[in-house]
């Protein structure tokens, strides 16, 4: 019989190593979210030939219908975004972080023609679980990228080191192409773990972000100015 107990402390211990081992490519993640949000927020006027363009457009897509603010929609469009933010950051790290840093410069952006409760009560109570989720999620692509840039070069340059596949009285034993790989992939696989970690993790966020946002955030909201007497319009 499984010890769910035991398993969910072995989740928890890996999930734990994973930020600890992580922590400057997830600084480097916030810092692409957080400065272009900033941005968006206090230079909306600047950026307002760039950024209102999509703006009207996922405004149009609401409109029209082809974004829809259920929990299902809402959540295949976050998942749909944290996996192509994922992949890119993986692919190369610099398409990756241009889209994370949009997206942050589009949240700002939209925020500066709200005033700030609103904007606060419409966004904070899904925000605080969206967030972090495209933030970890381009943060596991980040540190992919990391596994396989580390695991090609131990492949061109093998660290002697940690191979045990031939006996060191006999130097001239050729290592075969097969033996790099599994040696490689061996030395290198916890960054492959860690890199899924984030990206379950960002996927598990965004399940509960989705249900907020299509189902609690605006009543919530419209609770919450009802006691002071205010409208959110």
């Amino acid at each position: 019989m499984v010890n769910i107990k035991y398993c969910l402390e072995i989740v928890k211990d890996e999930t734990k190593l994973a930020f600890s081992n992580n922590k400057t490519l997830l600084f480097i993640s916030i810092l692409l979210f957080v400065i272009p949000l900033l941005i968006g927020y206090f230079y909306s006027d600047t950026i307002s030939s760039y950024i209102k363009p999509i703006v009207d457009a996922f405004e149009q897509q609401v409109n029209d219908g082809t974004v829809n603010l259920t929990t299902h929609s809402l959540f295949v469009n976050n998942v749909t975004v944290a996996i192509i933010l994922y992949a890119l950051a993986a692919l190369g790290g610099v398409l990756g972080a241009i889209i994370l840093a949009n997206n942050g410069l589009f949240i700002g952006y939209y925020g500066a023609d709200f005033n700030i409760y609103v904007y606060l009560a419409l966004t904070l109570p899904h925000g605080i679980f969206e967030i972090p989720a495209i933030i970890i999620a381009t943060t596991g692509g980040f540190v992919l990228l990391s596994f396989l840039l580390h695991f090609i070069w131990n492949l061109i340059s093998p660290d002697y080191s940690y191979l045990d596949v031939f006996d060191p009285h006999f130097s001239n034993v050729e290592i075969t192409i097969k033996e790099r790989f599994l040696q490689s992939f061996k030395k290198n696989q916890s960054k492959l773990k860690e890199s899924f970690i984030f990206l379950c993790l960002s996927v598990i966020f965004l399940i509960i972000a989705a249900f907020i946002e299509a189902n609690i955030t605006l009543p919530l909201a419209s609770w919450l100015f009802s006691i002071f007497g205010l409208s959110l319009i």
